[in-house]
């Protein structure tokens, strides 16, 4: 059985987005391989949308394509799947990722695509190869599946989470690793995340408890990354590494086993370290933090990150630059409860930061489908400008609330960046 894998691009090309491989796209092709499929893929954020490659991929006859689509990718992903069609209708053709998953029945709604996949492809893909081989599976058994029946929409059960112990190691090999800035990434756990963050969609898409990896089989791919590879740097994929701290700590037992000198990165929230376990990381070899602090306004860091004191997570902050960790600061602009004072006390926060060592890096917020500020977005007063989804790249205002006008927020944008010294993009 013949599968292309195909990460769809955003819109713009960026630095961000040609940071790492496709982690995902390379696990799901390395499950492949491994039932014995035969796997091409392409990451487009390399190259941008570029209808030669993709009639050159179409034209290897794979039994299906699969695209992964982010919500500002998606317009790409559909051209994507409009061309291949274009050149051979007899192509089947997937979406999966983040945005089809959320939104199965919109995204099947375009005549060019055949199935979404809702949540881990994994195991899906393989049985819908299957029914594309040789009819194995009904499609109505094929767990994780949204397709059309005669017109009609139909969604299955999701699947199980998978065991992500039990998955082989990702198919690096898929993508040209040369061409990434930082194409050394180790996944240490799959799933979602207790703390329900009004502007993440983590808890909707993943529909489960976060699943960890085995720390010495994380352990063991470092290892084994640093003898093939010769690398000296990976980066933990995960939005909240320090989740549980006994599994961090076992991790870390297991990090400083390797007798190899390297060093890693992670992101986590900041409540989620103190000065012990920070000086067991470092020890352990971690090098770089980015820390999501969203807002530098303790009444609006109550409203979205509720338990988070922002004197408290400075103090860490000064403590792991002390001890030689790089911390970078995300935030994100504006929130549904921002006023110009909010902002402004988010813009004194941010420069006593970067005068402290910290990087800081800042994204408009954009109202993603499955998070709250969509779905109450009315009660919150919160104002949806566009539905355009290559604008939710997090470059773009796409929103503005009761406090605040789209010209007022722009002319703040402009205000924080000359200040704290941040590059901006014309929104």
């Amino acid at each position: 059985m013949n599968v292309g894998l195909i990460n769809a691009p955003t819109p713009t090309s960026t630095t961000h987005s040609k940071l790492n491989p496709p982690l995902g796209l390379a696990y799901i092709g390395s499950y492949l391989i491994k039932e014995g499929c035969n796997v091409k893929a392409i990451d487009m954020n390399l190259s941008g949308y570029n209808e030669k490659r993709i009639k050159r991929f179409a034209k290897k006859n794979p039994d299906l394509v699969g695209i992964s689509a982010q919500t500002e990718s998606l317009p790409n992903a559909l051209k994507i799947a409009d061309k291949i069609k274009d050149i051979d209708k007899g192509i089947d053709i997937a979406l999966g990722g983040p945005h089809p998953t959320l939104k199965p029945k919109e995204v099947l709604s375009n005549e060019y695509v055949d199935y979404v996949v809702v949540g881990e492809g994994e195991k899906t893909i393989l049985e819908l190869l299957k029914h594309i081989d040789n009819q194995e599976n009904n499609l109505e058994e094929i767990k994780g599946l949204a397709y059309s029946n005669k017109g009609n929409f139909c969604l299955n059960e999701r699947r199980d989470p998978l065991d992500p112990s039990n998955l082989p190691w990702p198919a690096r090999n898929l993508f040209p690793l040369k061409f990434y800035d930082q194409p050394w990434t180790v996944l240490t756990s799959r799933g979602g995340c207790p703390f329900e963050c009004p502007f993440c969609s983590v808890s909707e898409i993943w529909k489960n408890k976060k699943r960890y990896r085995k720390p010495s089989d994380i352990a063991k791919e470092i290892k084994y990354l640093l003898n093939k590879e010769r690398i000296r740097f990976v980066f933990m994929v995960d939005d909240t590494l320090t989740l549980s701290r006994e599994w961090t700590i076992n991790l870390l037992n297991e990090l400083n086993k390797i007798d190899q000198p390297f060093n890693w990165g992670c992101s986590t929230r900041i409540d989620l370290v103190d000065k012990e376990l920070l000086e067991k990381m470092r020890k352990s070899g971690c090098s770089s933090i980015q820390f999501g602090m969203e807002t530098g306004s303790q009444s609006v860091l109550n409203e979205v990150k509720n338990g988070i004191s922002k004197e408290i997570a400075l103090n860490k902050i000064d403590f792991a630059l002390d001890l030689g960790i790089n911390v970078a600061c995300s935030f994100m602009f504006p929130h549904p409860y921002d006023n110009e004072e909010t902002i402004r006390e988010t813009k004194d926060y941010m420069k006593k930061l970067s005068e402290k060592g910290a990087k800081i890096l800042l994204s408009c917020t954009s109202p993603f489908p499955g998070t709250k500020y969509r779905k109450k977005a009315e009660e919150l007063g919160i104002n949806i400008l566009t539905d355009d989804w290559s604008k939710y790249d997090a470059k773009h205002l796409v929103m503005e609330t009761r406090n605040l006008s789209k010209s007022k927020l722009e002319n703040l944008l402009s205000e924080i960046s000359n200040y704290v010294g941040l590059k901006t993009k014309k929104t």
